[in-house]
This record gives C-alpha cells, structure tokens and sequence, in this order.
C-alpha cells in the first residue's frame, strides 16, 4: 500500500499571506509517496512568485500558472491533470497537521470501487489559534444529504482514482463548488467516509464565518439567510447532475421531486420527504419552510 502515489490537488488565488504556511505543512506530511499540484486562477499578487520558488526548490511540486477560471473550475483543471492512485483538494491558507494524508490513504484502502474521504477539521483564527467554539456533530453522509448539503469540505478531501476518473469524465457547468459536486457524484456511485477526527487546521476569516444570532428565532434567521445564499445555484447544480448522471431509478426520482419543488405542488411533496435531510434538525426545518416559501431553489 505504500507505494500508492498521492496528488495533492491547490488551486490558489491571491494567496500570498499564509501560502508558505501552508505548503510547508504539505512537506512535511508523514506519507512519502506524495506529489503537489498547484495550479493559480491569475493571482495579481506575489502568489506566482511564491509558487515557482518552491516549484524550483522542490522536484515534487508541479506549478501551473494560468488564467482566472474561478475556484470550482480551476479545480476541475486540476482533476483533469492528476493520474495518481488517490488525489486530495487543498486550500492555499490552511495548515495540515503531519498524518493527514496518511489517515486517508489507510481508510480509502479498506474500499472497493468509487470511494471520497473526508473529515472534521480544527477550527482556527487567522493567527491558527484553534477557536474557542468547534463543531463536534456527527455526520451522516447520503444522497438524500448530498442533494441538499456539503459535509465534504474541499480542503478535507480525499479520493480513490475509480472516483476521480467518474468525476472528471463529466465536468458540469454550475456546479456549486468542486466539493459539493465531488459528494454528490461520491453518494451517487460509490461511497463517502466520514471521519470524525480532524487532521487540517482550517482558518476561518472574516469572511468565512457564518455570523450567530442570539437567541432560537435569531438563530433561525441567520441559517435562513445562510441557505438562501445558494439559490438559484442550487437548482442549477441539480440541474447539471440529473444530465449527466442517470442510471439509479430511486437517486434519479429523488433529484426530480427536489427539482420540482419550483412548483407549488412539488413543494409539498418536499415537506414531507424524510429522504431528504439535512445533518441538524434545525436546519432540516429551516429548509423545509425555504422549500415551501419557494426560497430555496
């Protein structure tokens, strides 16, 4: 197993802050067989000089400079360039603790056929301060979630090369994000595995913390307003995915009624559907009453 070859898939942007922090926690992982791929949406800061003083520095570490797709499909390109037995995502400004790959390569090992690894993380401030406040759910992956939720954070991700090879093979168009999408293809032919465990200190900027409200309704509020962001993109996602994916009778019927919830009576048909569900209960009625109010798709 050890011979198994591992991508590291980066797509940076802008990065240049904690770009350094962040490939130096990637050398220094425990599991040697090990090659970094970065590709750079056209960064307009010091990001490509970074890159290529450690693409020359390193011989396992590939730099590709190349124009502003925006995340997702730049990390599709990636996905098109690997042939390694497993490839992971990766954040340009997180910092990987040393067994990271090493874990994930032992768990995809046990499985057969199309498998994604994903995992919890450490909440960190910009500093890499772990938070005071982390998030200890636990998960349970599933179409029925992956229709409707990502719990399969990018930067956590790790892939066997049957599921890479399926994803790659049909790129959508309105995808999400890379993550989201690589979950959904992962439940709809293979499987995920959740770890509760975290291996990856993920920082959390100003931008990227869903603010809290005080109190059940001010709660309620903020995890409406944090669904609402993706509608419209919702609804293309599932869109693209029911063209390209077809095949399983029950998965396929499932992504039609979420589909049809644009229209009143498929509406009502999602507020009683329990094989669609989101992890907490809270946020499964959030959206439920976002479905019904037509606020969602």
């Amino acid at each position: 197993m050890e011979t198994k070859k591992v991508q590291i898939l980066m797509s940076t942007y802008n990065g240049e802050r904690f770009l350094a922090e962040q490939i130096e926690s990637l050398l220094r992982q425990t599991w040697g067989n090990l090659e970094i791929l970065i590709r750079d949406d056209g960064s307009k800061d010091k990001t490509p000089n970074i890159l290529q003083e450690y693409g020359a520095k390193y011989n396992n570490i590939k730099v590709f400079l190349e124009k502003n797709l925006g995340v997702s499909r730049s990390f599709f390109e990636l996905l098109k360039k690997s042939d390694a037995d497993l490839v992971a995502f990766c954040d340009q400004d997180d910092i990987w603790l040393e067994e990271k790959v090493e874990v994930a390569v032992r768990r995809l090992a046990q499985e057969k056929g199309p498998a994604l690894y994903c995992s919890n993380k450490i909440l960190v401030n910009c500093d890499g301060t772990p938070m005071a406040k982390q998030d200890g759910r636990k998960r349970v992956p599933g179409f029925g979630n992956a229709v409707v939720e990502c719990i399969c954070t990018g930067c956590t991700t790790v892939m066997n090369r049957e599921l890479a090879e399926i994803i790659k093979a049909k790129v959508p168009q309105r995808a999400i994000l890379h993550d989201w999408w690589s979950y959904l293809v992962a439940t709809y032919v293979g499987k995920v595995i959740f770890d509760e465990n975290a291996y990856i200190k993920y920082r959390q900027h100003e931008g990227n913390v869903v603010g809290a409200r005080a109190g059940f309704f001010g709660e309620v509020r903020s995890k409406a307003a944090y669904l609402r962001k993706n509608r419209g993109k919702l609804y293309g996602q599932l869109s693209d995915f029911a063209e390209l994916y077809q095949g399983d009778d029950k998965k396929d019927a499932l992504v039609k009624k979420v589909l049809a919830a644009r229209h009143f009576a498929g509406r009502w048909k999602i507020l009683w559907n329990r094989q669609i569900y989101r992890q907490s209960r809270l946020d499964g009625f959030v959206m439920r009453i976002l479905f019904l109010t037509d606020r969602m798709l």
